[in-house]
């Protein structure tokens, strides 16, 4: 089992992969990418992570040189190589390979690189005990929604989430709107109803968050997309993250202040229980 990069075609050790240092992803952070979680040497959830990807290079203008079927090939390539059963495969691509300039690269050709690591299992103390988090002002570009490249805030953010002894940075606006978590989406549960951010533009979708409201919409969950300020968030009965790492993850504390009884609640664990459901159907149903 190995840690692998494909880059133009050609399998090779991740700490041996290079790319170009003229590459406008590398210069401006000019891209977009995905990662999706390996279960059993099985990708979960891959067509909406190509959905997803495929709308985000619409968005930023990369027109691709590679069809949808070869990423996809591609990728189970690079999965059966590795031989991993549980992983994360990281797959980007920028607008091109030229000159450093603002002006847009003429008749770029988009260059596609993926990789595949091991993923270690969320800490069992920290599914038992909860997660902590703190609060910051989301201070990232306008259009959050696009998974693209430029990440800085929401690094600046984790960081300072680690020098707290926390997991992670729930972001708000200037209105005092709860938006989204750095790498999560966040959720609330008041009086059995599960409350997350619409996706208005304003957070990204991520693939955990749909899965997990397709879980409330098929066990008869309460549940809506609605706005809800901190204030509201602190005064929740349960508070949860998703993402594609640690799928479902209870919060239990938002910056000394205890999240309902401190311990994660009911609903959450439920429907963390139905989303390892959800990832054993899928990835039953998928043939590599």
């Amino acid at each position: 089992m190995a840690d692998l990069a494909w880059i133009n075609g050609e399998i090779v050790d991740l700490a041996e992969a290079k790319i170009p240092f003229l590459d406008h992803g590398y210069f401006f952070g000019y891209g977009v990418y995905e990662a999706l979680k390996v279960y059993e040497g099985k990708p979960f959830a891959l067509e909406q992570h190509l959905d997803r990807f495929e709308r985000s290079m619409r968005e930023i203008n990369i027109v691709p040189d590679f069809s949808r079927n070869d990423l996809k090939k591609n990728i189970i390539n690079l999965i059966k190589q590795s031989q991993l059963q549980d992983a994360i495969v990281y797959f980007q691509v920028t607008r091109g390979v030229g000159p450093r300039s603002h002006s847009a690269l003429k008749n770029p050709k988009p260059p596609l690189t993926m990789f595949i690591t091991y993923l270690p299992p969320t800490p069992s103390a920290l599914r038992e005990k909860g997660a902590k988090v703190i609060i910051l002002k989301d201070e990232r570009w306008a259009h959050p929604y696009i998974k693209t490249l430029n990440l800085l805030p929401n690094i600046l953010a984790k960081e300072k989430a680690d020098r707290n002894n926390a997991y992670e940075a729930i972001l708000v606006r200037d209105n005092d709107i709860v938006s989204e978590a750095s790498s999560s989406n966040v959720f609330a549960v008041f009086d059995g109803e599960i409350i997350t951010h619409p996706t208005d533009g304003k957070i990204l979708a991520g693939i955990s968050r749909a899965v997990v409201l397709k879980i409330c919409e098929e066990n008869d969950f309460k549940f809506k997309e609605d706005y809800f300020t901190v204030e509201q968030l602190k005064e929740a009965d349960e508070v949860f993250l998703t993402n594609t790492s640690a799928e479902v993850l209870p919060v239990t504390n938002i910056e000394g202040d205890k999240v309902g009884n401190e311990k994660p609640g009911i609903i959450t664990n439920r429907l963390y229980e139905l989303f390892l459901e959800e990832v054993k159907k899928d990835i039953n149903n998928f043939k590599m």
